[in-house]
């Protein structure tokens, strides 16, 4: 299975979104965010992005971006969050850009 951007994967036992665009595939490192649980408590806006998965709430954390090896990512069969896109590429233009 390839791996395409916003699309959902595995690694260390973590959920995470691939956030770099992968037209590049020689790339040997992928900019990633972990998908993590989402409880009761509050979310930064724009920097933890809410995403629906098989019916249960989850945020895109991307205050935790992180940098790992393309050999460690385990593909999650169909699971792409392209309609969150937007959301995401926002986010990452608010952490990058500034506040």
């Amino acid at each position: 299975m390839k791996i395409t951007q916003y699309s959902l994967c595995e690694a260390y036992d973590q959920h995470l979104v691939i956030l770099t665009n992968t037209l590049f595939n020689d790339v040997e490192s992928i900019l990633v965010a972990p998908i993590q649980s989402q409880t009761e408590r509050l979310l930064i806006k724009g920097l933890q992005i809410p995403v629906l998965i098989d019916g249960t709430n989850y945020y895109v954390d991307l205050l935790d971006i992180a940098t790992i090896s393309k050999k460690n990512i385990r593909p999650v069969a169909n699971s792409y969050l392209a309609e969150y896109r937007t959301a995401i590429k926002a986010g990452l233009d608010l952490l990058i850009d500034g506040f």
